[in-house]
């Protein structure tokens, strides 16, 4: 009988792809509930069913063990949270002077920007962001992260999720002052995706041309077929 092929492993690729449709499937369902609802129902009852979604997924990715676990309490009383006012608004109990859609939009427009804040302070101080995040999600060599390379890139590449998210918050500001709610929902859903898609896609060329001379650094490929991101 032949000895079993040590070399030969299956590959976690065709998980990884299941992962990512769910993840795909809770970011669109809050908004797809939203925008039923509101046409239907009415706001209150639009919130309640995307927070509902929101904090289930939120929950589901901690049981199947991904990193977005350690940040569960405070996602999950930030989305309670948003949703609490948005429905105080909507109830009459308290008065900001705008809609309650204007609120519960607000708070995501302006949770964007500091969030750009936050990882621009992170940069600032000599320890960016994507330095410590990148090695949190993809296994790398300590002999990369360790190179003062990285870590340069690493800070350049969080300056542009700094643009991303100041920008795309001014963008979804505008585009809510000027359309209805579910034109802004639509719209800002695809415009969205196309331009995260193309900004995330960009960064990674950016870093893997720039990580390219060290050593140790096997290449974005090899990176992400180790992490199961791609099949060898």
């Amino acid at each position: 009988m032949s000895e079993p092929d040590d070399t030969t492993t299956e590959t976690p690729a065709p998980a990884f792809r299941s992962e990512a449709r769910m993840s795909n499937l809770d970011q669109l369902m809050p908004v797809l509930l939203f925008l039923v609802f509101y046409n239907l129902v009415g706001t209150e009852v639009a919130v309640i069913a995307a927070t509902g979604w929101s904090v289930k997924a939120a929950y589901a990715r901690k049981r199947r063990g991904l990193p977005i676990g350690a940040w569960l309490p405070l996602i999950t009383a930030y989305l309670i949270l948003r949703a609490g006012i948005t429905i105080a608004v909507e109830r009459d109990i308290v008065d900001f002077g705008v809609s309650s859609e204007a609120v519960y939009f607000g708070i995501g427009f302006a949770t964007k920007i500091l969030i750009g804040v936050a990882i621009a302070v992170t940069i600032i101080i000599g320890k960016p962001l994507l330095a410590w995040l990148v090695p949190k999600l993809i296994p790398l060599d300590p002999a990369i992260t360790s190179d003062p390379r990285y870590v340069s890139t690493m800070a350049r590449a969080s300056w542009i999720a700094v643009a991303y998210e100041i920008l795309s918050a001014i963008w979804d500001i505008w585009l809510f002052n000027n359309s209805g709610v579910s034109v802004f929902l639509l719209t800002r859903q695809v415009v969205n995706f196309v331009v995260a898609f193309v900004v995330i896609t960009f960064a990674l060329m950016y870093i893997d041309k720039k990580l390219e001379p060290i050593e140790a650094y096997p290449g974005l490929v090899e990176v992400l077929a180790d992490s199961g991101r791609v099949s060898r």
